[in-house]
């Protein structure tokens, strides 16, 4: 049975920036993926959300930023889920509606994956899908070395060897689901200095898609860094 296999690259996207869309785009091709799918979530587990823009400006970003590639699919399952997003709900979700013809392919940081034990039913998770980590500033793969062996001996370090990535995902048995620590270039962006710069009045031209500067513009965001920058109404 030929197997199809889908991208899914999850965070609070507030904005969304250059740097996300280069990151999933390298992603998508390197390991063959038909489709990335970009999941903004509503509320992220393990981070606080009192000051986050609210989710449908967000959304309606990232949907901006990712109009012209036909590669990227924007989900509402999580934008539109009440409470915390907890990323086994939603893979579980979307393997649910794509069926077992498609494999899911999970991107995080590695920052968040040294915390995988805090994550919810993260050892059901592990066998639900690959998972493809990438670089974070501050931290680096070898800590993944210091991990419960359970977890470790599942990992794929692509630097090494001479099979390219879609290459190593192809090789894996079916029902053998396995970590790729991945070196896909990392654009030195971040969502934080793009508030801070719209709050001071700067350009983040370069920075984020055109579409996105015009939705900053035109609603208003980030006017203020550091407090709550959208009142639910």
């Amino acid at each position: 049975m030929s197997v199809e296999r889908v991208g899914v690259f999850g965070g609070t996207f507030d904005p969304p920036h250059l740097g996300h869309l280069i990151l999933a785009e390298e992603i998508r091709e390197r390991f063959g993926l038909v489709e990335m799918y970009f999941m903004p979530c509503n509320q992220p587990p393990h981070k606080d959300s009192n000051n986050l823009t609210e989710a449908k400006h967000r959304f309606a970003m990232v949907v901006a930023a990712t109009l012209h590639n036909p590669g990227f699919v924007v989900s509402s399952i999580e934008a539109n889920r009440k409470g915390k997003s907890f990323s086994i709900d939603t893979v579980r979700q979307l393997q649910e509606h794509m069926g077992d013809e498609v494999q899911i392919v999970f991107v995080t940081g590695i920052d968040a994956f040294i915390n995988i034990e805090t994550w919810k039913d993260h050892r059901e998770f592990l066998d639900l899908c690959h998972i493809v980590v990438v670089s974070r500033p501050g931290h680096g793969f070898e800590e993944v070395a210091k991990m419960p062996t359970w977890i470790s001996d599942r990992v794929v370090d692509l630097r090494e060897g001479d099979l390219l990535p879609q290459e190593q995902l192809e090789q894996c048995p079916d029902g053998e689901w396995h970590v790729f620590l991945s070196d896909a270039v990392h654009i030195d962006i971040s969502s934080t200095e793009i508030r801070e710069r719209v709050a001071a009045r700067l350009s983040v031209r370069y920075k984020v898609p055109d579409e996105v500067d015009r939705y900053i513009r035109a609603n208003g965001l980030y006017r203020s860094a550091g407090k709550p920058r959208e009142t639910a109404s």
